[in-house]
């Protein structure tokens, strides 16, 4: 027999999960602000800062917030009536949650790092390097995929499309 949640654990687990979600929308709608703030900078200082609170947000806002709707989706997954493989929508919400969140670590954080050594070292010229320009407009690009990934995600979750996935008889 495998273990399941109570209800009152499921409904904590829902909580830290929905939390944890908006403030990974949250941190997403930050950096898409603040990108596109950058790409508007004045001065060297106001460059080199705005990269530096995008770098904290990336940090606070959408790393850690990513993980634990990650953990907090399995957990809700496989401690309860859904399952990881029994829903199209929640093998969807899975596929697209691991991907943004390797689409992070290895496309965005690395823009994000490569732009905020530029400003360190170039300040307001940074934003007369075609390169520069380019990387935060990817940056930019991937906070709005961001966005449009968690809303689509949000949406899957309340309208539940597709229905169950139908296992195929084996045949001996």
């Amino acid at each position: 027999m495998s273990y399941r949640l109570s209800m009152k654990q499921k409904n904590w687990v829902v909580v830290l999960h929905v939390l944890s979600v908006v403030g990974w929308l949250g941190g997403a709608v930050c950096m898409l602000l603040l990108s596109r703030h950058m790409l508007y900078a004045d001065q060297g200082a106001q460059l080199y800062y705005t990269l530096e609170n995008m770098h904290l947000i990336d940090g606070t806002l959408i790393r850690y917030p990513a993980l634990i709707a990650l953990v907090t989706g399995i957990v809700l997954s496989l401690w309860t009536q859904w399952g990881i493989f029994k829903y199209y929508w929640i093998l969807i919400k899975l596929v697209l949650t691991v991907s943004l969140i390797v689409f992070g670590i290895t496309c965005m954080g690395q823009w994000l790092s490569e732009l905020f050594r530029t400003a360190d070292e170039m300040r307001l010229a940074a934003l007369g390097d075609a390169e520069f320009v380019g990387t935060a407009y990817r940056l930019l690009g991937g906070a709005v995929a961001n966005i449009g990934a968690l809303v689509f995600m949000t949406a899957i979750s309340y309208f539940k499309p597709l229905g169950k996935i139908r296992k195929t008889a084996r045949k001996s």
